[in-house]
């Protein structure tokens, strides 16, 4: 499957780019992919695929000044998480539902992706988020592993982003290339104790606002993120129906899956039909 590259402008100026998969008959409904940070959306390519075979038509997008969306010097992008959430992925929300003639339109957010979702201006323009590896990114609950490297990262490598002009994940071979200040407003919520429900001005009485079902698939192997931040994010959904699903690997005969192997594409069989199957039950044409 080919899909269509857009060059999708946002209302400030910056064009993203966004691809489009279509699938073979008239759409029973839409999903927008959101990133995790600093990954390209590349990497969710034989996902979208998988879903436009299923009936819906995706669009998967990068951020400003990540993948194809960034050209030049990542030392002159200005970009931060707000403009990511509510410049570019708002933008990409509001572009698909006005191709979708009434048809349900759906968020899928990985990590950061769906974390940020509750934030979006257009979020009641959505009828269901499905989250993938969603949880806190405070210290407290990281994975022993990743508590431990903590600190060094938010006060020693930190001091990276004024030398390079952004964080150079991709030279110390640590998460990717990030915007400066994008950069900075993460470590702010990673270090509240309740990450971006304490970090971000307003997040907790989005989240207590939205109204739109969710599905939070989590992963006992995730190496990063400990369950306990999942539950506390997916719990702040006060009024809105959540199915949340601890998922093992030896559940599903798998040797792994952790925080990004959801989207691995031996997952076609296995994992992703959990979500195909979600979103065609929540799809008004389910009950025609």
């Amino acid at each position: 499957m080919e899909p269509t590259r857009l060059d999708l402008m946002t209302h400030d100026g910056p064009p993203l780019a966004v691809y489009r998969y279509e699938p073979a008959h008239p759409p029973r409904g839409g999903v927008v992919i959101a990133p995790a940070m600093a990954a390209p959306q590349s990497f969710y390519a034989d996902f979208a695929a998988f879903l436009a075979r299923q009936g819906f038509r995706v669009w998967t997008f990068d951020y400003r000044g990540i993948g194809e969306s960034w050209q030049g010097s990542m030392r002159h992008c200005t970009a931060d998480l707000t403009d990511w959430i509510m410049r570019d992925y708002d933008a990409v929300v509001r572009h698909a539902g006005d191709t979708l003639d009434g048809a349900p339109l759906f968020a899928l957010g990985h990590s950061l992706g769906g974390q940020a979702t509750p934030l979006l201006p257009s979020r009641d323009r959505l009828s269901g988020l499905v989250n993938i590896a969603v949880g806190s990114g405070a210290p407290r609950h990281n994975r022993p592993n990743v508590r431990l490297r903590a600190p060094f990262l938010w006060y020693v490598l930190v001091g990276l982003c004024p030398l390079f002009g952004y964080f150079p994940g991709s030279r110390i071979g640590l998460l990717g290339d990030i915007p400066r200040r994008a950069f900075y407003q993460w470590r702010r919520w990673c270090l509240t104790p309740e990450y971006i429900l304490s970090g971000e001005p307003g997040a907790r009485e989005a989240y207590a606002g939205a109204r739109y079902p969710v599905l939070g698939l989590t992963f006992t192997d995730d190496e990063l993120l400990h369950e306990s931040g999942s539950r506390l994010l997916h719990g702040a959904y006060a009024a809105a129906p959540v199915d949340y699903r601890e998922l093992s690997p030896q559940q599903y005969g798998l040797p792994r899956i952790g925080h990004f192997g959801f989207f691995r594409r031996n997952q076609e069989e296995v994992l992703w039909p959990l979500v195909s199957d979600w979103l065609h039950a929540n799809s008004p044409a389910a009950s025609v």
